[in-house]
């Protein structure tokens, strides 16, 4: 049985819901990267991250009946402050300022009164004001699946109630450069938010969701407010603020299994498939942690 019939029959015996409630109070952090209006049969998609947007709707759908959405910012005061969060409290973030979060994704979710944090790369090669855009509201463009954000189109996404945080400058795996080199992405980042967006505080996205100790004590001393990984889990009263789990969307996801991400059912069948087989995390979680926006390009 493949895991997406599993899904579908969890689904409609309501197993999933019952997983769900069991998780009621502990925190689901969404990670997409991009929303398309391609249809499938045009995408080339091998690491499955331009979810199609009629599938992006069922999800915001189901959200909306089911969960409270909170945005990244009061997750984290709410922990900070001992703050108490309703019951089945879910985060809605997006990696890499793919240039449809704004002539796609924002729309939706400016009239669905949902928030959300954009974590955008900071570098200058993401954030070129382009001669050939098609302003602030347009519509959305093939293009704008593969080009990111610029910084006045992120100011203003910020007036309309987004909020940003630091993908560092370049993407890097920051594990995998020295640990100077890794300051310096973090440092230049934050500033350059700070200097673009008026805040001296954001949160951060660790490049392909990979940290340490090391990093995620630097990334606090620094002054980013938390950090998110690619750690397959939810978030519960004790968490780390500098090593939060996400759940990440694949743009396979039908409704069954998108529900089996946010309830925790695919993180709770992680870990029992983890203890008879050895399990290839790409099966499991659609992770793109060998993803490189940069090679992506060339």
């Amino acid at each position: 049985m493949t895991k997406k019939l599993l899904f579908a029959l969890l689904f409609a015996t309501r197993i999933t819901q019952l997983v769900a409630w069991f998780n009621r109070g502990k925190v689901t952090i969404l990670c997409y990267h991009s929303v398309t209006k391609q249809h499938e049969s045009e995408r080339n998609d091998p690491h499955k991250l331009h979810l199609g947007v009629d599938t992006f709707i069922r999800h915001l759908d189901y959200l909306q009946a089911h969960y409270q959405i909170v945005s990244l910012g009061e997750f984290v005061r709410a922990r900070r402050e001992d703050i108490k969060l309703p019951a089945n409290a879910a985060v809605l973030t997006f990696d890499d300022g793919v240039r449809n979060f704004l002539t796609v994704v924002a729309p939706l979710l400016v009239k669905k009164g949902m928030p959300a944090t954009a974590f955008v790369m900071t570098g200058e090669r993401f954030t070129q004001e382009g001669a050939n855009r098609n302003g602030l509201n347009g519509s959305w463009r093939p293009e704008d699946d593969n080009s990111y954000l610029t910084w006045s189109e992120v100011r203003e996404l910020a007036k309309q109630g987004m909020e940003f945080g630091s993908h560092t400058c370049t993407h890097r795996s920051l594990t995998d450069i020295p640990h100077a080199q890794a300051r310096g992405e973090l440092e230049e980042s934050l500033n350059t938010l700070s200097s673009y967006l008026g805040s001296n505080s954001f949160p951060l996205s660790y490049p392909h969701g990979k940290s340490s100790q090391a990093i995620s004590r630097l990334s606090e001393s620094l002054g980013y407010s938390c950090a998110v990984t690619a750690l397959l889990g939810q978030n519960g009263e004790e968490c780390d603020l500098f090593a939060l789990r996400r759940t990440i969307v694949a743009s396979d996801d039908d409704l069954p299994t998108f529900v089996a991400r946010v309830s925790g059912l695919t993180s709770l069948y992680n870990r029992i498939a983890g203890l008879f087989t050895v399990v290839p995390a790409e099966d499991l979680d659609p992770s793109p942690i060998g993803y490189d926006p940069i090679a992506a390009e060339e």
